[in-house]
């Protein structure tokens, strides 16, 4: 009988599957991700850091149980496709998991403040531990592109749109996580230590061969000029094609994943 490589049923049962097993432990997890949030709710950097450091985790952890001699035959003898179960996988890593994380810090928020706010209607003997602020919204106003450059003795304000900084903050999750669900099913065990160590290898040796090309096209120093004009005329092109190739790297990292799961399944 021939079999469809996708099918949206599969699909379903799939996720069916996924949340069948895991339904009390995700409640426990997003119940203490709205508890931390409620905390660092307007400290911006730990909640990006956070974010991040906590996908890495889990993405990492995904496909843990293909590594194990029991759930790895369990797992490749579930009726459905390599493809069908990298996409969930891919779906549960990025946008599932950047959505609850959204939705959470949300909650988390607003129980936060009307917390705070609560405790500092209450006279505690006239200590003022708490005070009165106002629901902020600091993911969502971050200020990762609220800088100031200078070009020519004139001030620049390099102020980005909300949307615009919080889409780099999702693109540079969907990196992060392709990489590490790639790990996931590459590294048989500390699949998170392992998959951080390689990227930081690879980038030690990236930037070994940048200083080496550097010195052979050079006279062996190393200066940065920093000139306007250059900086007009060659930092557009510069960050365009930067952006395509991290861009780029999100699709590739999710090939190799499906060619190493297929592999696995051999």
């Amino acid at each position: 009988m021939k079999t469809t490589v996708f099918d949206f049923n599969r699909i379903g049962l799939l996720f069916q599957r996924y949340f069948t097993e895991r339904f009390n432990t995700e409640v426990i997890y997003w119940g203490i991700m709205v508890i931390v949030f409620m905390f660092i709710r307007n400290v911006d950097p730990l909640i990006i850091g956070l974010i991040l450091i906590a996908g890495i985790f889990y993405a990492a952890r995904f496909f843990r149980e293909i590594h194990s001699r029991n759930n790895g035959v369990a797992f490749f003898m579930i009726p459905a496709t390599q493809l069908e179960k990298l996409l969930v996988g891919i779906i549960m890593t990025s946008f599932y998991y950047f959505a609850l994380m959204m939705i959470t810090y949300a909650i988390g928020n607003i129980l936060g403040t009307f917390a705070n706010n609560m405790l500092a209607s209450m006279d505690f003997i006239g200590l003022n531990i708490f005070h009165h602020s106002p629901l902020q919204w600091k993911l969502f106003e971050s200020n990762i592109a609220n800088t100031t450059v200078v070009f020519n003795s004139s001030s620049i304000p390099a102020y980005e749109a909300n949307y615009t900084s919080l889409f780099k903050i999702f693109v540079s999750f969907l990196l992060v996580q392709s990489v590490y669900l790639f790990g996931s099913i590459y590294f048989k065990s500390n699949q998170a230590l392992k998959t951080f160590l390689s990227v930081f290898v690879i980038q030690i040796l990236l930037l070994i061969v940048l200083v080496i090309i550097v010195r052979l096209t050079g006279d062996g120093n190393i200066q940065i000029n920093i000139d306007s004009s250059a900086i007009n005329e060659w930092g557009k092109p510069v960050r365009i094609m930067l952006k395509t190739f991290l861009y780029l790297l999100i699709p590739f990292f999710w090939v190799v994943s499906y060619f190493r799961l297929t592999e696995k399944q051999v």
